[in-house]
């Protein structure tokens, strides 16, 4: 798909995603924090109720043993006190624990010295044995000052004060529980509408891109149609609905056009490869002919027939004849390889004793350089050709002496490597890979057709013949699937030519 395209996609649902995600977070943090404000308040409340609830408990139990004693007049009724004592300051240090308020610090305050004053009079009644008035009216007067007045008003005040506060964050509590439900209704209308949105937004843009697609492919059919014309017309209607229809049949005549123009081209170009073939035939036999047909013409013109020195010149130009037409039968029909194991050294050695008075002459050294037992599957004869050929042409470049080596080595992943060296000129750099071309030669008197015939016959073989220049001069590397014989195996006999 279009990049331009998903862009265009994705970026308002990416918007509207990421509006979404800032809404639900901002949201969750919205609940959060009104749920530690509800609930703080709240748990606060409670704590500090329950507090006020035990101190006042423990102040009416106190309240209720001086008040039994009061009506039975038996001091064994006045025994809870030392454990009612404990509870009391306990529940008290509940309430100032949980006092926040100044109102309640004071409140606390009061209920704090109202206990120590009560406890403080009734030990100097309890160890005095005779009080003035009577440890009667020394109980009672603790019930009614110290008691009715000074500490039971108080709690009863914190008590009170701290339902009221806890009335009061319910209240609140209930206030924001409507807020969040009204937050949460708002949430929902406005990612139900923008969800809205963005499909609209999104079904535009897709309606567009398609449109604008459609009218392309309009535009890029009728091109088609202009440039080929296709043979089966689309009706008018499909024509005006179906651009895709319209494409795929422009596109459908080009390719057969197309086609064509390809069967074309290679029909033209074999013609040009007859062609050009004709031409050097015509080109490299006339010259024999023509003087073939002086020696006649003049033989013709005097009596006693054909000298001897041209009877050698006829039989020469007949033979180079034989070789140009040869050549060309060669690389017009290259013979079918019959492969069989090759020892490559051997053969290249008796290669070399071939050339060997000619490279004396020319002051040429020739050299193998191999590794031990390397044989080939090969034709021998095709491959003799092309070694024949190679060495041939190493040769002639080195007219006035130079070397010919010849590198026979296995490679594990191309196999068969046999390298040409010469300590020649190299190859021209404007001729470089087009040296295996027919037709093309460094040599004056050169056909043209040896290293295309070479490369035709190694590639035959499933190898690759190629060429590099080199620091000394030129370097022809053929490469052949390798093949090992097995231990027993007869040696390899070497076919000649």
């Amino acid at each position: 798909m279009n990049p331009l395209l998903m862009a265009r996609l994705t970026a308002p649902i990416g918007i509207v995603s990421g509006l979404l995600l800032i809404l639900t977070i901002v949201a969750a943090w919205y609940v959060r924090d009104m749920q530690a404000r509800a609930s703080g308040p709240i748990a606060t409340s409670v704590a500090s109720v329950i507090a006020a609830q035990e101190l006042e408990i423990s102040v009416r139990e106190l309240n209720a043993v001086f008040n039994q004693y009061l009506i039975s007049l038996d001091r064994d009724d006045l025994k809870p006190l030392d454990r009612l004592k404990g509870q009391t300051h306990e529940a008290l240090e509940n309430a100032k624990a949980v006092a926040t308020t100044p109102q309640e610090r004071a409140l606390m305050q009061r209920v704090e010295k109202g206990l120590s004053d009560l406890f403080e009079d009734y030990e100097k009644a309890r160890r005095n044995p005779n009080p003035p008035k009577g440890f009667y009216h020394e109980i009672k007067k603790l019930t009614q000052e110290r008691m009715e007045k000074d500490i039971l008003p108080p709690a009863r005040e914190y008590l009170r004060l701290n339902e009221g506060m806890l009335t009061q964050a319910n209240a609140t509590n209930q206030q924001l529980a409507q807020r969040l439900t009204v937050g949460l209704i708002v949430l929902g209308v406005f990612g139900s509408v923008g969800g809205l949105l963005a499909g609209w937004v999104i079904a535009s843009a897709v309606r567009r891109s398609m449109q604008r697609t459609e009218e392309r492919l309009r535009d890029t059919a009728e091109q088609l149609n202009r440039a080929v014309p296709p043979r089966d017309q689309l009706s008018a209607e499909t024509r005006k609905h179906d651009a895709l229809e319209q494409v795929a049949a422009s596109v459908q005549a080009v390719l057969k056009r197309l086609e064509k123009s390809e069967h074309d081209a290679l029909r033209a170009e074999q013609l040009a490869s007859v062609g050009q073939m004709a031409a050097g035939i015509a080109h490299e036999v006339r010259n024999p002919l023509m003087a073939i047909k002086l020696l006649v013409q003049a033989a013709g013109e005097r009596a006693g027939g054909f000298p001897a020195r041209d009877l050698r010149v006829l039989e020469e130009e007949i033979r180079r004849l034989e070789v140009i037409v040869s050549g060309f039968l060669d690389f017009a029909r290259p013979p079918r390889p019959q492969p069989r194991p090759v020892d490559i050294p051997e053969m290249v050695e008796q290669i070399f004793d071939n050339f060997r008075p000619r490279a004396e002459a020319q002051n040429v050294t020739l050299s193998v350089v191999a590794e031990p037992d390397i044989q080939a599957v090969a034709d021998p004869n095709q491959l003799r050709q092309v070694l024949y050929n190679l060495l041939l042409n190493a040769l002639d470049v080195q007219p006035r002496g130079g070397f010919v080596r010849v590198v026979i080595a296995n490679d594990a992943a191309s196999g068969l490597v046999l390298t040409v060296e010469d300590g020649g000129p190299g190859i021209p750099p404007e001729l470089g890979e087009r040296i295996f071309e027919p037709f093309v030669s460094t040599k004056e008197t050169g056909v043209g057709l040896g290293l295309s015939v070479c490369k035709r016959i190694v590639e035959s073989h499933g190898g690759t013949l190629t060429a590099e220049n080199r620091e000394h001069g030129a370097a022809f590397i053929i490469t052949l699937p390798p093949a090992r014989l097995p231990v027993g195996h007869p040696k390899p006999v070497l076919q000649g030519t």
